[in-house]
């Protein structure tokens, strides 16, 4: 446990050009999921107002996709250059979070999937994104 109220897990950082909803699509598809829009996105308060980054989860929860942009701000800061956060319920495992970045890569649409570690990323949102 990362501070010991945060879960280890591996997360994925996808690159892509599509808009969120296009993505859980061709996500869809291509991984037999069912991410669907939900009223679960992760609202952080901005100045006088808030900020909303989508969240697609799957039925049942078992996979989730994040946007990490909302109005030219970052989710998470250290992966400014990442588009979406893909999650797993229960990705422990750094060779499953590679399988599952392989498959995803495959997505025409897709530019590039990294694996991160929850442990190596210090930024105060990460507790946010564990399942």
């Amino acid at each position: 446990m990362t501070g010991g109220e945060t879960p280890d897990f591996y997360f994925l950082g996808v690159v892509s050009a599509e808009p969120d909803y296009r993505l859980s699509v061709l996500m869809n598809r291509h991984l037999g999921t069912d991410l669907r829009k939900g009223p679960d996105d992760i609202t952080l308060r901005a100045g006088s107002g808030s900020l909303a980054y989508s969240r697609f989860t799957s039925v049942p929860p078992q996979f989730s996709l994040v946007s990490n942009r909302c109005e030219g701000t970052m989710l998470i800061r250290k992966l400014k250059n990442i588009d979406f956060l893909f999650l797993s319920y229960g990705l422990n495992i750094r060779q499953k979070a590679e399988e599952l970045a392989a498959t995803i890569r495959e997505i025409p649409e897709v530019t590039a999937v990294f694996v991160f570690d929850s442990r190596e990323i210090s930024d105060r949102n990460l507790p946010l994104l564990a399942l």
